[in-house]
């Protein structure tokens, strides 16, 4: 019993677990290179229409593939080993946080409560305008939740926003996850495993950093 208490109190009971490994291939922001220009003289009056993408400074993508097995171990020594491959399936999942949210009490949670964590307002990419869909199923860390997210690219990921035990107060208390799906048709036509669109602070220059976990089915 001692021991189970140990396990529970540790959250090595879940199947969700940090992920140990990372390769980081690219990262890039969207950029307008080519500026609009008119060359005028005094007297004339011009009607000029304008127009432009600008880049969000609220919301960040991440893809990829994931790669593992599922093993039963003591330590650094395996035991036995189970093979997985992504047409297995599973979750990966992202917090704006080392550690702190509580795995053991997944749940829904709302647009508006990601708007106040991350102080976004009434802006147009604000998530109430990104986390359009209320019916975002996922089943991680042994829970089945619905919740609101969102549905990217072409190939069926889709975003999923959780909370964890509580009303959401802090950036700990909510993770975004999303579903593996093995050769998935990414947003760029390329294939990957996964796709996952994450909130981030909208202040210029200030950077988010994001801790992922991944569950193997």
């Amino acid at each position: 019993m001692l021991l189970l208490a140990l396990l529970l109190s540790s959250g090595l009971m879940f199947a969700i677990q940090p992920a140990s490994s990372w390769n980081l291939i690219s990262s890039s922001k969207y950029n307008q290179t080519v500026q609009a220009n008119h060359t005028t003289e005094g007297g004339n009056v011009t009607n000029l229409d304008l127009g432009g993408n600008v880049s969000t400074e609220r919301w960040a993508g991440y893809w990829g593939n994931v790669t593992g097995e599922i093993i039963l171990s003591p330590a650094t020594s395996i035991f036995y080993r189970w093979p997985w491959d992504s047409s297995l399936g599973g979750e990966v999942c992202a917090v704006a946080a080392a550690s702190g949210f509580d795995w053991s009490g997944v749940q829904a949670v709302t647009a508006a409560a990601v708007n106040t964590v991350w102080n976004f307002g009434a802006a147009t990419d604000n998530a109430s305008n990104t986390f359009t869909s209320a019916a975002c199923s996922l089943d991680v860390a042994g829970a089945s939740v619905t919740t609101v997210g969102n549905l990217t690219g072409v190939g069926g990921f889709e975003t999923c926003a959780v909370a964890d035990v509580g009303a959401p107060a802090g950036k700990d208390d909510l993770a975004f996850c999303t579903n593996v799906s093995y050769g998935g048709s990414l947003f760029n036509g390329q294939d990957g495993d996964y796709e996952l669109l994450v909130p981030t602070n909208e202040t210029a220059g200030t950077f988010e950093t994001y801790y992922f976990w991944i569950e193997l089915d």
